[in-house]
């Protein structure tokens, strides 16, 4: 224990004796050695904007420029207020003398006067008798209407009031220098049909197909350019030459020698 105690202690000198002796030979003045420059830092950041600064001077006045053309018209602006009437203008010089005018006719005498007179006095007393004539014959025309008879514009269907074949039928119209009914439209076979629901009873028409069979004409020859045909007519049964008119107003084809209500047309 104690030679381990005095080995340290041995250590311990030689090692005060190596320290004493470095810093004996250490200079008392610290040398300086100049590096080489650094590199360039980089830039630095911009600083805050600084307050606005006052107004400078006007400048000089610039050289004028050359003068643009002209741009096109603008819109239409409102209608002004209308201004006042102007003062009346000076009279004009009289003008040149016009072309002088035809010579009037002569006028009239005291005679002719008279003549004039008495024309338009048998004048107007025509037209209150054509006026009265007129008045008594729409009368006559109502009460014709009303007993046995119907009207479409123009025409009046009248009826004798017989039940006679076909022949027997348009001899009775010719006597009254008239022909049998023929309607030509819907409302001039609704006047006729209305006669035969008044009679409720059929009535003949005033076409055949004697002439051409299948073809149907009225009595003046023409082809019909109306029809209105019961369903399943004309059917061509037999001799069926002529055409009865339904209280409905619809047509068969029917033998002339059947007898039906007797119907004539005035226009």
């Amino acid at each position: 224990m104690i030679l381990h105690f005095q080995h340290m202690l041995f250590v311990a000198a030689i090692f005060l004796l190596l320290f004493s002796k470095a810093l004996s030979d250490t200079s008392p003045v610290c040398s300086v050695v100049q590096g080489l420059p650094g590199l360039n830092g980089r830039d630095g950041r911009d600083g805050v904007n600084g307050l606005k600064g006052d107004p400078g001077p006007p400048g000089a006045p610039g050289t004028p420029a050359i003068r643009g053309g002209n741009g096109p018209p603008g819109k239409a602006g409102p209608t002004g207020t209308p201004g006042l009437k102007g003062d009346k203008g000076a009279t004009g010089n009289i003008g040149a003398p016009g072309v002088p005018g035809q010579k009037g006719d002569k006028g009239q005498s005291a005679g002719e006067s008279v003549l004039l007179a008495n024309i338009q006095q048998k004048l107007a007393s025509v037209e209150d008798q054509l006026r009265h004539l007129q008045s008594s014959m729409a009368i006559q025309k109502k009460a014709l209407l009303f007993s046995r008879g119907a009207s479409s514009g123009d025409k009046i269907y009248v009826t004798s009031g017989k039940i006679v074949t076909y022949d027997e039928s348009s001899a009775i119209c010719s006597l009254a220098g008239v022909k049998m009914a023929t309607p030509k439209n819907a409302e001039e076979n609704k006047a006729i049909s209305n006669i035969a629901q008044h009679y409720n009873t059929l009535a003949y028409l005033g076409i055949t197909d004697m002439k051409t069979e299948g073809t149907f004409r009225y009595q003046n020859g023409e082809v019909v350019t109306y029809s209105n045909w019961n369903t399943g007519e004309p059917n061509q049964q037999g001799e069926e030459d002529c055409v009865e008119m339904n209280d409905d107003g619809k047509w068969n084809d029917k033998s002339c020698q059947e007898k039906r209500l007797n119907i004539c047309e005035f226009s």
